[in-house]
């Protein structure tokens, strides 16, 4: 096991930072997910790792070792790109044996390796057939296998799942967490998925701008986003960005996508966004408003059956093209049966806005 210390790394394409003064500790033996949208850098980052391209500035170091001008082949680190990059030429088995054979170990050694890691990889029945005879989750598993052979300090997974049907990358990440925890490899796995983030993360790095914004578990992520962007990026439900803040004799008033909100209390700070749980609305079913409470009116357009007793609801906003809230309720709660197309109206106390 080793850790990892990143410092001050910056790169750019074509004079814009992709990596911008960013700083990342890896802890030995865990399983970092990089959180992030396209573009913000994660690839970037992982090639840097593995010694493909050279950061404008800073540095990496690998138990305290200064690795940053080191080239590929003397960092033994294990990289899977985003694309399955297996050798079309070769058979699964040497297309394992490649990083091995490389490294001139001896033909024991060697067959030694390949057995461990095809056996722990589940693809020891798939030695002697080529890429173009295998599947695509089986072609992802030879590389991770040919990676993992060479028993690297650090393994670089780039977006592992995306090239895999949706029935078998639960699966699929589920292997990858087993046995990074049975090897206790130092993991860096790259993704814009936050569900694969709960499936299989030690901790979560979200990313935008060139930096690394939040770190951390990802339940505690979860639970206190530091802004709009990270909830969003944590697929966070019902988070809408501040387009306007002002205060009057009630309190701050805050406009948004999806309609103005009344606080009754004034904001002592400028605010990003705001969040409020799908639990903490209500259906109101009479005819009477509370000033209190903050209205909303829209349409349902998809009813999600949780269990039994109770319902996630999606409502179309009214005045507001492209905006939806979800909701979650009980059927007895809403005391209609619900369909799609009916128009209902929302309340929720401002308590339960949750700001950024």
């Amino acid at each position: 096991m080793v850790k990892v210390n990143i410092k001050g790394l910056s790169m750019r394409y074509e004079k814009k930072y992709i990596l911008d003064d960013l700083n990342l500790d890896i802890h030995q033996g865990e399983l970092l997910v990089i959180l992030g949208e396209s573009g913000c850098g994660k690839t970037t980052l992982l090639k840097i790792l593995a010694g493909i391209i050279e950061p404008e500035t800073g540095s990496i170091h690998l138990d305290n070792q200064d690795i940053t001008n080191y080239p590929p082949q003397k960092r033994k680190v294990g990289y899977v790109p985003q694309a399955q990059v297996l050798f079309p030429h070769m058979d699964v088995e040497h297309n394992v044996k490649f990083g091995l054979e490389a490294r001139k170990l001896s033909t024991d050694v060697i067959e030694e390796k390949l057995k461990w890691v095809t056996e722990l990889m589940q693809i020891d029945d798939l030695l002697s057939r080529y890429p173009r005879e295998i599947s695509g989750g089986q072609k992802q598993r030879v590389a991770l296998a040919r990676a993992m052979a060479i028993e690297p300090d650090i393994l670089l997974l780039d977006e592992p799942l995306s090239s895999i049907d949706a029935s078998g990358r639960e699966a699929l990440a589920l292997t990858i967490r087993r046995i990074q925890k049975e090897t206790e490899t130092t993991t860096v796995y790259v993704t814009h998925s936050s569900d694969e983030a709960r499936l299989i993360s030690d901790r979560v790095a979200v990313m935008y701008d060139g930096k690394v914004q939040q770190i951390g578990r990802l339940l505690d992520i979860d639970h206190n986003p530091k802004n709009y962007l990270i909830a969003k990026i944590m697929g966070t439900s019902n988070v809408w960005p501040v387009l306007y803040m002002s205060d009057n004799d009630k309190g701050s008033l805050i406009t948004l996508s999806i309609g103005d909100i009344q606080l009754h209390e004034k904001l002592k700070t400028k605010i990003s966004g705001i969040r409020i749980k799908p639990s903490s609305f209500s259906i109101n079913t009479s005819e009477r408003l509370s000033e209190k409470k903050i209205i909303f009116h829209g349409i349902i357009k998809s009813i999600i059956e949780q269990d039994e007793d109770n319902v996630r609801i999606v409502v179309d906003v009214k005045n507001a093209p492209s905006e939806y809230i979800k909701v979650d309720c009980s059927k007895e709660d809403i005391k209609i049966e619900p369909k799609t197309n009916t128009e209902l109206t929302l309340e929720v106390d401002p308590s339960e806005v949750v700001l950024f």
